[in-house]
């Protein structure tokens, strides 16, 4: 009995580790899988049309990770074309086109440059290289370069260096009683203008070491820009007798809204209103004071029910700063 029960544990332990052998084999394939690498072929043309080419495999299918795998030098400068799509995981070819090498001694530094530049003044501004009003160099910036190009710039100690920048124009704003209130016309477009700024610059060994601001001339004068600014009061609550309410409140210089407001929560809006305490009108008079009300804002005599009498006497109110009185 006892040698059964260990020949019954022998093939378990067995049949465990065949099991464990084949899910690390199974792992294995799987890891194989993942780190796959693909063929690739790299055209290197030289800007003199010579070509070169390197094969090679890599796991990777971003090109600008594929080219260093593969040991060739990569430049940002340089142009490259695939084809096919390295996602695809077929293999490519990458092309690149290697940008023409420029080779310039600014003083006693000299520098490689790789450009696609047509002109040695295009090539100064791209490499942001500044010449100086008393500076020399080997060659005209309008001259053509090519791979293989050599400037030389002689820098001088002190030399003058200018600078354009823009100036910025200005906003002149017109008050428009005609436009309404919160909106703007534009009624002729700002132009910036343009000044000169003049550097005197210090260098030691054509290293720069100071700069100092000499003289600033504007050059093109800018042009203002000038906008119609509304201040036609414009009704923007609810309310009744908009047009009567917006004459009213603009002859006597009154926020429209607050006579809106104002008549909305005495009556509601109706002429003819009537409150049992003896109120009357769209903005609830008592008699008493409405004939005086009235007859002080050119209204004597005028009806109580009367919207265009009731809105001009109340905005004459708020004018004369009674508007407490409500």
């Amino acid at each position: 009995m006892r040698n059964f029960f260990y020949a019954l544990v022998f093939v378990s332990l067995a049949g465990f580790g065949f099991f464990s052998a084949l899910k690390s084999q199974a792992a294995g394939v799987s890891n194989q899988t993942a780190a796959k690498s693909y063929p690739y072929q790299i055209r290197e043309i030289q800007p003199s049309g010579s070509e070169k080419i390197t094969a090679g495999e890599s796991i990777n299918t971003d090109p600008t990770k594929i080219i260093p795998n593969l040991k060739v030098p990569y430049y940002p400068e340089d142009k490259i074309s695939v084809f096919p799509d390295p996602k695809l995981g077929i293999g490519s070819t990458i092309k690149i086109d290697r940008a023409p090498v420029i080779n310039i001694k600014d003083g006693k530094k000299v520098s490689v440059y790789r450009s696609w530049q047509k002109t040695v003044g295009e090539l100064l501004a791209e490499k942001n290289i500044e010449l100086g009003v008393d500076d020399k160099i080997s060659v005209s910036t309008s001259a053509q370069i090519f791979d293989g190009s050599s400037v030389t710039i002689t820098r001088v100690a002190k030399t003058n260096i200018i600078e354009t920048k823009p100036v910025p124009f200005q906003i002149v704003k017109k008050d428009d009683p005609t436009l309404d209130k919160g909106k703007v016309r534009v009624l002729t477009a700002g132009v910036n203008g343009a000044k000169q700024l003049t550097y005197r610059v210090t260098r030691e060994d054509g290293v720069e070491v100071g700069r100092v601001l000499v003289d600033t001339t504007v050059t093109v004068q800018p042009t203002s820009e000038v906008d119609d600014v509304g201040t036609k009061p414009v009704i923007t609550v609810r309310c009744n007798y908009n047009d009567i309410v917006l004459a009213a409140a603009m002859k006597y210089g009154q926020d429209p809204n607050a006579i809106c407001n104002l008549m909305m929560k005495e009556s509601n809006g109706h002429a003819d209103s009537v409150s049992s305490n003896g109120h009357y009108g769209l903005f609830q008079y008592d008699l008493g004071y409405w004939a005086d009300a009235s007859a002080k804002a050119g209204y004597s005599g005028a009806i109580w029910s009367s919207p265009t009498a009731q809105i001009y006497t109340t905005c004459h109110e708020f004018l004369l700063g009674y508007s407490g009185r409500w």
